[in-house]
């Protein structure tokens, strides 16, 4: 997200004499950066301040009608300065060569990715700049913008009024101090880079004992001197800016040859890309060819296993044929897993176990056989015993030999 952006939402700029705009006022930085042994926040911005979300969130409401201001340095208003400060007056700066160009209309606290692709948690505010009246300032803006130029920015914040000065958990520090009661008084683009002076700056209105360190005479001074130095540094900025205009020329025509070896590099990796495409392509053919063929030879593997089941099966049949069928019931549970299992089976367990029966159903025949021929020859001889006696002489029927 860029820390600037100014847009219209319709299609011919400032149609209705603004545009809106919003702005990153400043980063937050985590909770866990407190050390509250040592009373003082780890992680702090280059004006030595701990932004923590709680206490921006209660501010958040402040920002609503805070005023966007800049100092211009030129009479076409388009090259930025600093803060504009002139005076302080009851330990309340006065901005008298800034000129406000904008107003803020709301305010939230988002996270976002910065540039180096970490998610970080930042203050935002957004509004509307009076276009009509600063026409050449936003066509400078939109130049410097789509250049890559981000204008920089101070947000200025002041005491609530039931405070005398800016609320700092912990008290003031130079580096690492929290603000947690304030409100947001102005945001100001700078043409400088900010330092931990203006950063004082921003605040001086809430520290009485930084303010009075130096008496109204020297402030005025001192703010004489500044301006005077600005004024006589115009020519230099000038020159400077012509510079920049020629190093900005130099950068666009490095930049259209890195596009045009972009573009030649996109050209030449859609070739690869569609050669690549066509080797997925033939690649997956072949893999539906050949899923074809294992499933064809599949189902060959099928049809030779049953072939050889069958095949198995009637050389059991063949083995089995000259026995009978109550023979062939001495090994039915072989036969049934045989014919179960016809590959890994053996047709010699089968036949084994007919001959297994046969010869156990002869063994207890014989035994029988036997068993009846001496319970047989047993009866003969008691008949034996009792038989008529042929004497071997006529007797008559009648007569009993006892």
């Amino acid at each position: 997200m860029k820390t600037f952006e100014i847009f219209s939402e319709s299609k011919k700029k400032g149609q209705n004499g603004r545009r809106k705009f919003k702005i990153i006022l400043y980063k937050i930085h985590p909770d866990d950066c407190i050390d509250e042994v040592n009373e003082v926040g780890t992680e702090y911005n280059l004006n030595g301040i701990t932004w923590i979300k709680e206490y921006c969130e209660k501010a958040l409401p402040s920002i609503k009608g805070m005023f966007l201001r800049c100092e211009f340095l030129d009479e076409e208003r388009t090259e930025l300065c600093g803060h504009g400060m002139t005076d302080i007056i009851d330990g309340v700066p006065i901005f008298e060569n800034a000129t406000t160009i904008g107003t803020f209309t709301d305010g939230y606290i988002k996270e976002i990715e910065d540039e180096n692709g970490e998610k970080v948690w930042v203050c935002i505010g957004v509004g509307e700049i009076d276009s009509s009246c600063y026409h050449n300032f936003c066509e400078k803006l939109d130049e410097n913008i789509a250049n890559g130029i981000v204008p920089k920015g101070s947000v200025e914040i002041m005491r609530t009024e039931d405070n005398d000065g800016i609320v700092y958990k912990y008290g003031y520090k130079d580096k690492g101090r929290i603000p947690t009661e304030f409100i947001h008084s102005g945001y100001a683009l700078l043409g400088i880079t900010p330092s931990d002076d203006t950063a004082k700056l921003v605040e001086l209105n809430e520290h009485k004992e930084e303010t009075n360190t130096m008496d109204e005479a020297k402030i005025t001074a001192l703010i004489e001197q500044t301006v005077s130095a600005y004024t006589n540094h115009t020519s230099e900025i000038n020159e400077c800016k012509k510079e920049c205009d020629e190093k900005v020329k130099e950068l666009n025509k490095c930049l259209d040859k890195e596009k045009a070896e972009k573009n030649e590099a996109i050209a030449n990796s859609e070739k690869i890309q569609a050669a690549l495409d066509e080797c997925k392509k033939e690649l997956s053919e072949t893999y539906e060819k050949l899923d074809a063929l294992y499933e064809e030879m599949n189902a060959l593997r099928d049809e030779l296993g049953k072939a050889k089941a069958k095949e198995r099966v009637g050389e059991l049949n063949a083995a089995i044929a000259a026995f009978t069928d109550a023979e062939r019931e001495y090994a039915k549970a072989e036969i049934e897993a045989f014919e179960a299992a016809p590959i890994t089976s053996e047709i010699n367990s089968v036949v084994n176990k007919i001959w297994e029966g046969i010869g156990k159903t002869a063994k207890a025949n014989a035994d029988a056989e036997k068993v009846a021929a001496e319970q047989n020859a047993a009866k003969a001889n008691i008949e034996d015993i009792f038989s008529v006696v042929d004497t071997g002489t006529n007797v008559p029927e009648d007569t009993n030999i006892f």
